[in-house]
């Protein structure tokens, strides 16, 4: 059975590679190839890689792993995909050249964690796919939600820079130096008006990160933009992924939940989130009790949905029956409450 390469569904005989709704997501309906038309940096010349070199100094794209700036040459008898560095739609993340466990599964892995939270948790997601280079190896594309069809840009800050956060005040760890709290004031501040709604989408998101063991989840992970109608938001989800699967990351969440160093009494006796720490955050970020629990309930539930994507994803067999079990364990610290229990 083939499925789509972004949305992980059955192609109908008619479809290659991607199905109508995510090529058109992707490339507004273009005929771009799976295969891209570059070489893979282990395959790569000595001048080809110089230019990756020259790419990376100039593509204004954070973080760890390389990513590369690419955009859409659809105006020819064959649509491809081009590096750039200026006028970038897409980013792709080949698989990183590094010390960490299970590399090849990275692309893959973010992959089936973004369709898990638009597919099944129902939160908005940048669009993705699953692209291959000539030689088989995965890359992990996503198109660029601040970009405009005409190429204009719209008006985004991360949360690093809404709090004044930078490494030359603050230090190498200046993206994890804050909490979740502190994050909530500020989209209090910023969003007055439906902070409420905002709030609700945020503690969704941070919930589902805890779910899938996202320990990378840090300030500059989040972000506030002026959406398309002219209102200020919440970006859609981007770099979400199981890190579990590939580094240790303590709680499975990059910053504290709470300001101050304040612990909850579960978390004090059991060193471990769960559902009471989840329960005080959202009171304390100033959502009703019950909105709070159902978004609880909801995290802490789809196992069938969720099950069927995961045997669809593209990661190994070995890979899916570690991210099952890492999503049972977290399933079961969000349905235990030692509060319930005394």
């Amino acid at each position: 059975m083939k499925t789509c390469v972004a949305c992980l569904r059955r192609l109908k005989k008619t479809e290659t590679d991607f199905c109508v709704a995510c090529r058109q997501e992707l490339f507004d309906g273009a005929a771009v190839p799976v295969v891209l038309p570059f070489t893979p940096r282990a395959k790569a010349t000595y001048e080809e890689i110089e230019r990756l070199r020259e790419l990376i100094r100039q593509i204004s794209v954070s973080g760890v792993q390389e990513k590369f700036s690419l955009r859409l040459v659809a105006d020819t008898a064959a649509p491809h995909l081009a590096l750039t560095a200026q006028g970038g739609q897409y980013i792709l993340k080949p698989v990183p050249p590094s010390r960490f466990r299970d590399v090849a599964e990275m692309p893959a892995n973010e992959h089936f964690t973004m369709q898990l939270a638009r597919q099944v948790f129902k939160l908005p997601t940048a669009a993705c796919a699953v692209l291959r280079f000539a030689d088989g190896s995965p890359a992990y594309l996503t198109r660029r939600f601040d970009v405009q069809v005409n190429g204009l840009r719209l008006a985004q800050e991360d949360f690093a820079q809404l709090g004044g956060r930078t490494e030359q005040e603050h230090g190498d760890n200046y993206k994890y130096d804050f909490s979740h709290e502190e994050m909530a004031g500020l989209i209090r501040q910023h969003l007055p008006a439906n902070y409420v709604a905002e709030l609700t989408l945020y503690f969704r998101l941070i919930l589902f990160n805890y779910l899938v063991s996202n320990g990378d989840a840090h300030l500059k992970n989040f972000s506030l933009y002026r959406q398309p109608g002219g209102e200020y938001g919440l970006t859609p989800g981007y770099d979400l992924l199981n890190t579990s699967l590939h580094v240790n990351d303590g709680n499975g969440l990059a910053l504290d939940l709470f300001a101050h160093d304040y612990e909850t009494p579960s978390f004090t006796a059991n060193a471990f989130l769960a559902y009471d720490d989840f329960l005080e955050f959202g009171k304390c970020i100033g959502l009703p009790v019950s909105r709070v629990r159902r978004v609880l309930a909801a995290a802490a539930g789809q196992e069938a949905a969720t099950d069927k994507l995961l045997a669809r994803s593209f990661m190994s067999p070995e890979m899916q029956a570690r991210y099952a079990s890492s999503l049972a364990s977290r399933r079961q610290r969000l349905r235990y409450s030692m509060a319930e229990r005394s």
